[in-house]
Order: C-alpha cells, then sequence, then structure tokens
C-alpha cells in the first residue's frame, strides 16, 4: 500500500524539487498544497503519514498547521 505524503509549500518549485528527491522505487502517494488552508485541506482527505512543511508560507503558515 502506497504511502501518503503530503508536500505544503507555496513554491511550486519546491514542491516539485522535493518529489523529484524521492527515489523511484519508493511506494507513495504525493499530494500537494500551495499554502496553510489547503494543508490542512489535504490532511484532512488524504490522511498523509509524512509531511514536508514549509513553516513561512503566506495567510495560515505552516507553525499554525503544526499546532492545528
Amino acid at each position: 500500500m502506497a504511502l501518503p505524503v503530503l508536500i505544503a509549500d507555496d513554491s511550486a518549485m519546491s514542491r516539485k524539487l522535493i518529489m523529484r528527491a524521492f527515489p523511484d522505487d519508493w511506494d507513495v502517494t504525493v499530494h500537494q498544497a500551495a499554502d496553510g488552508d489547503e494543508a490542512l485541506a489535504q490532511l484532512n482527505q488524504c490522511h498523509a503519514r509524512v509531511m514536508f512543511l514549509d513553516l513561512t508560507m503566506p495567510g495560515t503558515d505552516g507553525f499554525s498547521v503544526l499546532s492545528a
């Protein structure tokens, strides 16, 4: 079963770089979020087990996502 991973970063380039760093043989399903509100919504939907989180996003920042 694929491991659900969430990448939350306001930079699309950063999200792509993180995804490209995953080894090809990793069985993961990657979900993306461009801000903290979207990250919280994705967490409720995909139940990510691993999250890469940018702490300094505009609006709801990563610190707020962590505390939620």
